[in-house]
């Protein structure tokens, strides 16, 4: 395949030759060879398809249908790879069951396991893994016990842990970050505190035991001042770009876990991704139902439907406004993603694998009024997305 006329990471013109799943090629004026297709990007931008290693099923739900679901969103919003998280609670026997649906799919999906079952005993965490769990997934505030079994789990199966930093029992129940906004709306807040305290304590334990240890979700800029630069993190693009302000009016889409923090946290956190302190950035897509948002604001879950509006939301406020370059953004995208899971993809270069979406910086939306960026004009849209070399999206199709 020949990709004619493409915008490099929405910079100088060039032509991409793809030969089987790889790129094979970049320069500008190529010919076509005999017999081979040409996709003419017609000045679109060209970038390396987005991974993601924070993503969940509708309502938590496994269901044939929300794996098809979730994929068919992926292929339209230039996500290729992700890593799903475990809500489904899975013995050893369903979990084989769930992988082997995984392997009729067209993206790639990498299954996290959570160390604990609903009954709160450690799962049959060798098994699962040998199974094909590719990371573990745990909350700080497990008992220590919890906490030194899995960390031991992952030394010796030489697999990383996702660590959710917050320990609930310094609020009571709190629905939103505590500030000014919480008090106003009489909602009980959600004190920084409950995650400062769970990464200081993390970072001790993933160094005592040498394990892999990804700070996931944090919501917090004063949180990376405790880490190191070789600290693995992650963050919502949601918690740079939208502060506790969103959930004015007992706006339920705006209740999110972690929760929006300040404004002035906000920008705290898009400056620690311009300087390299955040490791990955995530939609942190965690669809419900409406049935479980439209309710009051303590009632309703936490979560948001954002894959779709992903690519978009980079592309408004943080390239259009000038931030940061496409090609730096897509290593918090992409490439630090890709390195992490072991893939040969999220760079545009020869020998890479051809994981790549055509992006139209030129057009322009409103979300559905469900959105967390309803009243926000977001621009660019995804016109087409090829993984391993083949088109598996075009949006005229």
């Amino acid at each position: 395949m020949l990709i004619k006329n493409a915008k490099i990471y929405g910079q100088e013109q060039a032509d991409v030759r793809i030969e089987g799943e790889t790129i094979a090629q970049i320069a500008p004026n190529l010919s076509p060879k005999n017999d081979e297709e040409v996709l003419y990007a017609n000045d679109l931008s060209l970038l390396p398809s987005f991974i993601d290693l924070n993503v969940n099923l509708k309502n938590d739900t496994f269901s044939l249908e929300n794996l098809e679901l979730l994929q068919n969103e992926c292929l339209k919003s230039g996500i290729s790879s992700i890593m799903l998280r475990d809500k489904m609670n899975f013995d050893t026997q369903s979990f084989a069951l769930f992988l082997q649906a995984l392997k009729h799919n067209l993206i790639e999906i990498f299954p996290s396991i959570n160390v604990l079952d609903d009954e709160k005993k450690i799962k049959n965490l060798a098994t699962l893994i040998n199974k094909g769990a590719k990371a573990l997934e745990l909350q700080s505030s497990l008992d220590a016990n919890s906490l030194r079994m899995s960390m031991q789990y992952a030394l010796m199966k030489k697999i990383p842990i996702f660590s959710f930093c917050f320990e609930a029992h310094f609020d009571d129940n709190g629905v939103m970050n505590d500030s000014p906004t919480s008090f106003e709306l009489g909602l009980v807040g959600i004190s920084e505190v409950g995650e400062l305290s769970e990464v200081a304590k993390m970072k001790q334990i993933a160094e005592f035991y040498g394990v892999e240890l990804v700070y996931d979700k944090l919501s917090l800029a004063s949180s990376l001042h405790l880490l190191d630069a070789k600290d693995k993190t992650q963050v919502s693009i949601h918690h740079l770009l939208k502060s506790d302000e969103a959930c004015k009016g007992f706006n339920s889409f705006a209740k999110l876990m972690p929760p929006l923090r300040s404004k002035e946290n906000a920008y705290a956190l898009k400056q620690a991704l311009k300087a390299g302190k955040i490791s990955f950035l995530s939609a942190d897509h965690s669809p419900k139902s409406i049935t479980f948002k439209d309710l009051a604001f303590n009632e309703a879950a936490f979560g948001i439907h954002s894959i779709c509006e992903y690519i978009s939301l980079c592309y408004t406020f943080l390239v259009k406004e000038g931030f940061m370059s496409w090609e730096e953004l897509c290593d918090y995208t992409s490439f630090n993603q890709a390195q992490f899971l072991g893939l040969n993809s999220g760079k545009i270069a020869v020998g890479k694998l051809a994981n790549l979406v055509l992006f139209d910086e030129k057009t322009s939306f409103y979300p559905v009024k469900t959105s967390l960026y309803a009243n926000d004009k977001l621009f660019g849209e995804l016109k087409a997305h090829i993984i391993k070399g083949k088109v598996l999206f075009k949006a005229d199709d």
